[in-house]
């Protein structure tokens, strides 16, 4: 017996689980069966699906006695995609096509209107002196036909604006079905489930399928909400379906595992010989011979999801309305298993297959965090300012981070992964809270003579930071003096106040704590001495 002869069990995706680099879905269906055995077909399963993932599971008065997955052929034309997109294209079209035949008759009627004008300035210039109409005749011709006229022009304008709009739309249809069918062949390989089934008596039995597919991922992306000494992070999972197969109104969850395996291995010893060139004349591989090897790959090394997890997806929280209360955000819940996490969405979403990125958001955590402030005296006349973050129980992953200081967005950021209670910074940008200055407070003048012929300069600096916060502010300042790796030219620090707390090939780093609404300054001087006869570069100021 043929497989399309086979009865068929009608099932459904009721639950998938997407993973970083693929996904486990779950279907479900039922039939009715006799007493006896049966042969049963479950078809149009995505091709992608890994074969020797296929489970199998059944309630019901009938026992599995084995079952098996073969691949199966369709026409392409069969995708419900294509005849989608195909609908959506006949019925622009016709839409078009009403449009231009009210184009059409609106010209008609604008013509006829037009003619009475003219006719009616001709023939009522030869009746009115032979007393045949008055004037007010005239003018109530001439004010019906220019209302209508100017009636059919709105008309007119409406239809056109219709039909640029009907076209556009018809524009991207017809590119996508180009592209559709571009990428597909004549034929599409399908998977179908042969089941043996021994039914003890008669009634209904239901069946549930699972299988792992590729072509399925998901990446994070974040909304970080900077406080003053919180940080609110929503999490959305951006989810992308290139499986053949639509998820529609199914339980969702996302995990961080991986599929692929993780292998323990130990170092090879690290042997030593001595070299021996390579003999002339053997023959190297080429690059179609290389090909060939590269073939003989197993399948899983050459993943089709390669770069998949570079999903960039932007999603915008619904602000609630004032004065009503603020709205609680549905989240998913959230499950730690040996440091695999795993979110299960609290509602039944869809997810279509055409390999767009689609956000739902998994979580909203309010995290402890501190403003650090940093200012490099030497090339910015600013102070910069970060949000230090430390990180609650689960891990984040990277992903790309919208970062907002309440309603004001402040740029957008990457994500590595930070581990639990990991502390990380984000949230970079300039900021007026603090004002700072450097100025040259003194430059002495060239010695010569006296120091046996050289050349001395000395320079005091001053660097002043004053603070406009109500809270005391850290902030770690960086400057530089001359330094030199040559005998000849010598470089000495005379005072430093406050201290560094680190000096390093003439960088200056300080650590200070600016009290709120106060001000701090450093004081340093520093000497350069070198032979009048060499010249120095870069030039001293």
């Amino acid at each position: 017996m043929a497989t399309e002869d086979l009865a068929k069990i009608d099932t459904k995706i009721t639950a998938v689980t997407v993973y970083r680099d693929g996904a486990r879905i779950e279907r479900s269906g039922a039939i009715t069966l006799k007493p006896g055995a049966h042969k049963l077909r479950i078809p149009d399963l995505t091709r992608f699906l890994d074969k020797e993932s296929v489970r199998v599971s059944g309630r019901g008065h009938a026992s599995i006695l084995s079952f098996d997955t073969v691949d199966s052929t369709v026409e392409a034309s069969g995708y419900a995609k294509l005849d989608k997109l195909v609908k959506q294209q006949k019925d622009f079209e016709k839409k078009k096509a009403r449009i231009n035949q009210t184009l059409a008759r609106i010209t008609i009627r604008e013509q006829f209107f037009t003619q009475i004008l003219s006719n009616s300035a001709t023939e009522f210039s030869r009746w009115i002196p032979a007393g045949e109409c008055d004037v007010a005749q005239l003018t109530s011709i001439d004010t019906l036909t220019t209302t209508n006229l100017e009636k059919l022009e709105k008309e007119r304008a409406k239809a056109q604006t219709e039909l640029k709009a009907l076209e556009k739309e018809l524009a991207i249809v017809i590119r996508e079905i180009e592209k559709f069918r571009r990428s597909v062949q004549q034929y599409e390989v399908t998977n179908t489930i042969i089941l043996n089934i021994d039914a003890q008596k008669a009634g209904k039995c239901e069946f549930n399928i699972t299988y792992f597919v590729r072509r399925a991922a998901w990446a994070p992306n974040y909304d970080i909400d900077l406080k003053e000494e919180a940080a609110e992070i929503t999490t959305f999972t951006v989810v992308i379906n290139n499986t053949l197969e639509d998820w529609e109104n199914v339980k969702l969850t996302v995990s961080t595992a991986s599929s692929r395996p993780a292998v323990v291995t130990e170092p090879n010893p690290l042997l030593l010989r001595v070299y021996k060139p390579r003999p002339k004349g053997r023959p190297r591989r080429t690059g179609a011979a290389r090909a060939k090897r590269d073939s003989r790959r197993p399948e899983e090394e050459r993943t089709e999801m390669d770069g998949i997890d570079d999903l960039i997806a932007t999603t915008a929280m619904e602000q609630p309305a004032a004065p009503a209360p603020d709205m609680k955000l549905a989240t998913a819940t959230a499950v730690e298993t040996g440091g695999v996490h795993v979110f299960v969405l609290p509602e039944m979403v869809n997810v279509p297959a055409d390999g767009e990125p689609h956000a739902f958001r998994i979580s909203q955590t309010k995290l402890s965090a501190e403003r650090k402030y940093f200012w490099n005296a030497v090339d910015f006349a600013e102070v910069i300012e970060t949000t230090q973050i430390k990180n609650g129980d689960t891990v984040l992953l990277p992903g790309r981070a919208k970062v907002y200081s309440g309603e004001d967005y402040l740029g957008e950021s990457v994500l590595k992964v930070v581990a639990p209670r990991e502390k990380f910074d984000t949230g970079i940008r300039f900021t007026y809270d603090l004002k700072v200055e450097k100025k040259l407070v003194e430059k002495s003048a060239e010695k010569s003579g006296f120091t046996g012929g050289k050349v001395s300069r000395e320079y005091t600096y001053e660097l002043a930071i004053k603070s406009f916060r109500k809270k005391a502010s850290s902030i770690k300042v960086m400057d530089r003096i001359p330094h030199s790796d040559s005998e000849k030219i010598k470089v000495d620090d005379k005072r430093m106040s406050p201290k560094p707390s680190e000096t390093r090939l003439g960088i200056l780093t300080w650590e200070l704590d600016i009290p709120a609404g106060g001000e701090t300054k450093i004081t340093y001087e520093f000497e350069v001495e070198y032979p009048k006869e060499i010249q120095i570069t870069p030039p001293l100021p």
